[in-house]
């Protein structure tokens, strides 16, 4: 099984271009950024003195957590490339059980997806630093790692509920550029989650990726925001921003939305395994 791991990685980053087609989203996510919503998000919060930096911030927690899901999709889309060349038949005449087999698309599409994550984020605490001297807290370093880790985990086991459906390669490479594209309105980074309507800010709590995102969001803009703002525009930040969801009326704090990713990893998880059962049952027959 850890062969099979390895094989994945070394197949994924061997090719360079699916590896920037990976990071698509994230990519048009920072375009879009850059170009228009950088500007027009200072001018309506231009009172606050340091709004670039909370801005910087927040998209940096956004455009991470968009590479975590299209980064693991495109890591799944071995195990399509596997079952068209009908590579996964020969490795069920080895001693890896299919269980195993899934594990270790898992833990590869995990692994890649957590891997560009930490590229993402230094690319962009990289690119802020030059642009707008603007440092990431250090003390956040290693939980937001924990919630990034975390989060490839959940993206990764939602991708391969989509991806056990997808037969042909082709299929595939449409449906990886609609992932890219609605990747960042998954986690409210296309439009804040102010912006959005109460209906699709409950599309977008039903996204592990979403809580991820807030996550970091909380731990990246926290220390700044708790200095340099009111309490009123704070909290219309928060609000605005989608710092911290808000369910039934209890604002949800970071703990809440580790408990909720791993509660969502659970579920996803037994639906995997229903699944995964069903075919091979339908197999057999």
């Amino acid at each position: 099984m850890v062969a099979l791991v390895q094989r994945n990685i070394k197949i994924y980053f061997s090719n360079r271009a699916g590896v920037v087609m990976s990071c698509l989203g994230a990519l048009i996510s920072f375009v879009i950024f850059i170009g228009f919503l950088q500007s027009n998000l200072e001018a309506n919060w231009k009172l606050i003195s340091n709004i670039k930096e909370l801005l910087d911030l927040w998209m940096t927690a956004g455009i991470v957590s968009i590479a975590g899901i299209t980064t693991s999709f495109q890591a799944l889309g071995q195990l399509v490339k596997d079952r068209e060349s009908r590579t996964i038949d020969d490795l069920s005449l080895t001693d890896v059980s299919v269980v195993k087999q899934n594990l270790a698309y898992v833990l590869s599409g995990t692994l890649i997806s957590f891997m560009m994550q930490v590229i993402t984020l230094l690319v962009m605490m990289g690119y802020f630093k030059l642009v707008d001297r603007i440092l990431i807290p250090t003390g956040v370093i290693w939980p937001s790692l924990g919630y990034m880790g975390l989060g490839s985990l959940v993206a990764t086991l939602l991708n391969l509920i989509i991806i056990l459906f997808i037969h042909s390669s082709t299929t595939f490479s449409r449906l990886s550029s609609i992932i890219g594209a609605i990747a960042g309105f998954d986690v409210a980074t296309y439009l804040p989650y102010g912006a959005l309507t109460s209906h699709t800010q409950a599309l977008v709590k039903l996204v592990p990726s979403s809580y991820e995102a807030a996550a970091l969001r909380s731990l990246l803009l926290n220390q700044v925001s708790q200095h340099d703002l009111s309490a009123k525009l704070r909290y219309q930040m928060i609000d605005y921003l989608g710092i911290y969801f808000k369910i039934n009326g209890y604002q949800l704090k970071r703990i809440d939305d580790l408990y909720i990713m791993l509660g969502m990893m659970l579920i996803l998880i037994i639906i995997i395994v229903i699944m995964s059962w069903l075919f091979n049952r339908r197999r057999s027959v």
